[in-house]
């Protein structure tokens, strides 16, 4: 019997311990992340501007009850090495059913340099994640652990030339975490950057967020000027901050996301660059039919004096030029035909705590129930496969 294809769009891995003494040159160590300890043991990321570090109690879950889970107190020995090393990974990966994965890094991780102060260091240490997910993480097989490189945010020359680069040395996509120009919202000074995408045939994938370089360095430089009481210093800060880590995710999608959308289709890049693919990442499907619905109403109602810069609704350019993905979905699953059987795609966020693994195939099953073998293997692998251009051969086990 043949299994299923199945490709996470939406996979990540844990920072190893050594990340930054074997990938970032020395000059430039000081203005990493520094490895520290939580208030209950467990290892922690100190990242700028925090006044307190990030655990990696959350980010180290595949195969722990879900009734088990812990922000603090979890160390690197407890972590399944899956979480951190890419050969690991793959014996991971066959255990769930998992073909391929888009390898994204950490965003807390991306954004610490993405927000820094210093142009050089910024660069430097994008350019320090890129060279361990292409050359060590993703390095035992590329066709199964796919790279996507980081867009540093330091402006359109470094954006168009990462993305460039990150073309002839194998990566198969980028992420876009800003506006490549560096403003606050999309503008023509961007056009350079979808260009290149477009001739490279690099398709580009934004993960909830985009935040501009200089608002980062805001956001750091609030936080230092906040200073205060460690959240880790006693019992209740931990819970506090445990409770505001929960539930901010989800609140980050429903503001953020839909005006990425709005922005890309109503300032008509599409409309400029029809080949131009884009693929947001880990926010969910169910939404989506309303917000078009929605798009398409403003655009009918104001399309005769609004002088706007497309010639079709805005549905017609997400269907065109973008998808995103989901984990866990049944409204977005039972909706697939309203946003587009050929624009969402299924992710674990493998090894954060929403994934399902190892029980991915029977989470899987249970959100498709009565879903036609066409529309699930669109879902669970096909539109990865063609938006990213990757290798389809038959899955292991197959």
């Amino acid at each position: 019997m043949t299994q299923e294809l199945i490709i996470d769009a939406d996979a990540h891995f844990v920072e190893p311990p050594d990340i930054w003494k074997t990938w970032l040159p020395e000059k430039f160590r000081g203005q990493a992340p520094q490895l520290v300890k939580d208030n209950d043991g467990g290892d922690a990321w100190l990242f700028a501007g925090a006044s307190y570090p990030d655990p990696i109690g959350l980010v180290t879950t595949p195969g722990k009850p879900f009734d088990q889970f812990r922000w603090t107190g979890v160390t690197y020995e407890e972590a399944r090495p899956g979480c951190y090393d890419g050969a690991e990974r793959l014996a991971d990966m066959d255990i769930d059913g998992v073909h391929a994965e888009l390898i994204f890094p950490p965003q807390r991780t991306a954004g610490h340099f993405l927000g820094h102060p210093d142009a050089e260091t910024s660069r430097v240490g994008v350019e320090a994640i890129n060279n361990f997910i292409l050359e060590q993480f993703c390095a035992p097989d590329p066709d199964r652990l796919i790279p996507l490189a980081q867009v540093p945010a330091t402006g359109i020359d470094d954006a168009v030339d990462t993305l460039r680069k990150a073309k002839a040395r194998g990566f198969r996509g980028v992420i876009l975490a800003s506006w490549p120009s560096g403003g606050d919202a999309v503008s023509e000074a961007d056009d350079p950057f979808w260009a290149a995408a477009v001739d490279e045939g690099m398709p580009i994938a934004i993960h909830i967020f985009m935040v501009s370089r200089q608002a980062r360095i805001a956001q750091q430089e609030a936080a230092n000027k906040a200073g205060g009481k460690h959240l880790y210093g006693g019992q209740n800060g931990s819970k506090g901050r445990a409770s505001a880590k929960a539930v901010g995710g989800l609140s980050g999608i429903f503001a953020s996301v839909p005006g990425t959308i709005s922005q890309f289709i109503f300032t008509g890049v599409f409309e400029r660059f029809p080949e131009l693919r884009v693929a947001l990442i880990e926010t969910g499907v169910g939404w989506i039919p309303h917000a078009l619905e929605q798009m398409d109403d403003r655009y009918w109602r104001n399309r005769s004096w609004g002088d706007l810069p497309i010639s079709q609704p805005p549905s017609h350019y997400w269907r065109q030029n973008m998808a995103a993905s989901f984990v866990y979905d049944p409204v977005g699953v039972r909706l697939r035909h309203d946003v587009g059987i050929d624009n969402l795609m299924w992710s674990s966020d493998y090894p954060h705590h929403v994934n399902d693994w190892p029980y991915s195939r029977r989470v899987i099953n249970q959100s498709l129930a009565g879903v036609s073998a066409d529309d699930r293997a669109q879902i669970l692998g096909g539109n990865v496969a063609r938006i990213f251009g990757l290798n389809t051969a038959e899955p292991p086990g197959s």
